[in-house]
């Protein structure tokens, strides 16, 4: 079942008309990204050391891609809800939305995210999703590394040095079962085989099959093939 909600205007209190955040008021100022950018550490594995570098790259925050969304689009946007997943016993959340600016223009953005990196995961899966959806409407695409093939940030990094134990490091802490059906639900839309899967996960992860993925792993995947996918 898609899920509508629609905007006309955005206010703080029934007689405001405008947003605020920091000293910005969203309607008198044209928003400028680059006054807003922030330094995002990267982590890209290097193919001849096998090992993983930090780089920086510039990053426009989902909150300021929003004022920027809604400064330019003040009626007639709509976001659907495709797809969600939300395991609270697992503690996984995944969204898939669209969403639609005044003009008529549609994009769609994906996100997961698990209990153990994020007490609201669940807003945090949400948010992710929106800023992707954001950036592919052209705000702030130049400024979302989190939408580069084969990148990830570097406050969640993958343990590559885990051991293949399934189950993962500690008890709890494997793949769920609502993440192996969105990983396989979305290498199966994208036509990728078994055994091609089984190479990505050795390739990131240095492990050989999904079910000894990590929660945090398993999300890093998820993210990582719907940003394969987006670019295909």
């Amino acid at each position: 079942m898609k899920h509508f909600i629609s905007f006309t205007h955005t206010k703080l209190t029934a007689n405001a008309e405008f947003i605020f955040i920091g000293d910005f008021e969203m309607g008198k100022i044209l928003f400028n990204p680059e006054e807003h950018l922030t330094k995002l550490p990267l982590r890209r594995r290097n193919p001849r050391t096998n090992t993983w570098e930090t780089q920086y790259a510039d990053y426009l925050e989902i909150k300021w891609r929003m004022v920027w969304f809604r400064q330019e689009n003040k009626e007639n946007t709509q976001t659907i809800v495709l797809d969600k997943t939300i395991n609270p016993n697992d503690r996984f959340a995944y969204f898939e939305l669209q969403v639609s600016d005044s003009k008529g223009n549609t994009e769609v953005g994906v996100g997961s995210e698990t209990g153990d990196d994020f007490h609201d995961y669940i807003e945090k899966a949400y948010t992710k999703a929106y800023g992707r959806a954001l950036a592919a409407l052209g705000y702030g695409t130049q400024f979302a590394p989190e939408l580069e093939e084969g990148e990830r940030i570097a406050d969640s990094p993958v343990d590559i040095k885990s051991q293949e134990v399934p189950g993962g490091s500690e008890q709890g802490d494997s793949i769920t079962e609502p993440q192996r059906r969105a990983i396989y639900a979305i290498y199966s839309s994208m036509s990728i085989n078994e055994e091609e899967m089984k190479q990505i996960i050795h390739d990131r992860y240095h492990k050989q099959d999904s079910k000894y993925l990590t929660k945090k792993e398993a999300s890093d995947l998820i993210d990582y093939l719907n940003d394969l996918k987006e670019t295909q």
